[in-house]
């Protein structure tokens, strides 16, 4: 009976870690500053469209602001920035786990361009999420309900 018990026990205790490090690490708690939305224009070199997020890896390729329109205004604090660190690194960008963006697993493929508007968590690892993307044929795809939505700077 008391072995019963002992692996009851462990088995809640192990489930309530986990719990804890997917919320942690989904951004509940997060914080991500839509008063700085980063600009990341460049190649694909990775894809994951497996939950709990899709993520795409991008080697930045410039720090120049491309001609675009985010068009969320509402969303977004203040203007977009393109970071001179990002260029010639390899940036993983998590995507909203929300199904048009697992659907992109048919449209995006390694070697392809593409430009994201993507938000730093506040908190570490500070992680960039996006939920807006203009893919190398033009087409914008952008979510606007997201689930973990900006602060107006970190602080």
């Amino acid at each position: 009976m008391l072995k019963m018990i002992s692996r009851v026990f462990g088995f809640a205790l192990t489930t309530f870690c986990l719990a804890g490090t997917v919320t942690a690490h989904h951004g509940m708690t997060g914080r991500y500053d839509a008063a700085i939305p980063i600009v990341l224009s460049g190649t694909i070199t990775a894809t994951t469209f497996a939950p709990p997020h899709p993520v795409l890896s991008v080697r930045v390729d410039t720090a120049e602001l491309p001609a675009f329109e985010v068009g969320r205004p509402a969303e977004y604090f203040g203007p977009a920035i393109a970071r001179a660190e990002d260029v010639g690194e390899v940036r993983e960008i998590e995507l909203s786990p929300v199904g048009m963006f697992y659907d992109l697993a048919e449209r995006v493929r390694v070697g392809d361009r593409i430009v994201i508007v993507a938000l730093r968590n506040c908190f570490p690892p500070h992680q960039l999420r996006s939920t807006w993307l203009r893919l190398f044929d033009g087409t914008v795809v952008s979510y606007t309900g997201d689930w973990a939505p900006g602060v107006d700077g970190c602080s």
